[in-house]
């Protein structure tokens, strides 16, 4: 158990959050995420902003996992990180996009942090969320983390936990 440097947390979701600046706040919340990953024991940030060969899609993170014992030994080597630092949820259109993008990387699993979660409107949690659903059928599991979470976590194991839980929700709520 490794523990977080909580002010640090707080205050870049602070600062990212205030900012006016769109490239500012996202890249902030890239770092963010790089830190809540790479202090996780056997954890560590393959490349950033990546572009595939045709410039079509961007991977904000890309994690690559060597399986710890104190760590992500339940997932696979690698997985992907997309960072929404967004003023609003996240609608179930780039939630779909997401989880395009790890299904066409050949991955099983990825983390979406989402600052304001996915859509909260009733019709629309109801497509973001069977979006999810659906990827499970191609064996396929997407997270969301909200910076609320974000806030909360104290140690890795805090954040261990936290993607089991997730992940035990996912697959047996939907």
């Amino acid at each position: 158990m490794i523990p977080y440097d909580t002010e640090k947390i707080a205050q870049i979701i602070k600062e990212s959050t205030e900012s006016s600046q769109t490239y500012k706040k996202g890249k902030m919340f890239e770092d963010l995420a790089c830190y809540l990953f790479e202090t996780i024991p056997g954890v560590v940030i393959a490349q950033r902003n990546a572009m595939n060969q045709y410039n079509t899609e961007e991977v904000d993170v890309s994690i690559w996992n060597d399986g710890a014992a104190d760590g992500l030994h339940f997932l696979n080597s690698l997985f992907l990180v997309e960072c929404k630092n967004w003023s609003s949820a996240v609608e179930s259109v780039d939630v779909n996009w997401f989880a395009t993008k790890v299904e066409d990387k050949g991955l099983d699993f990825g983390i979406l942090l989402a600052a304001n979660g996915i859509t909260k409107e009733k019709n629309d949690i109801k497509r973001a969320q069977s979006i999810l659903t659906g990827y499970l059928r191609k064996h396929i599991r997407i997270i969301v983390i909200d910076k609320e979470e974000m806030l909360n976590l104290k140690t890795t194991d805090d954040m261990i936990f936290l993607i089991k839980r997730k992940i035990c929700e996912l697959v047996v709520n939907g």
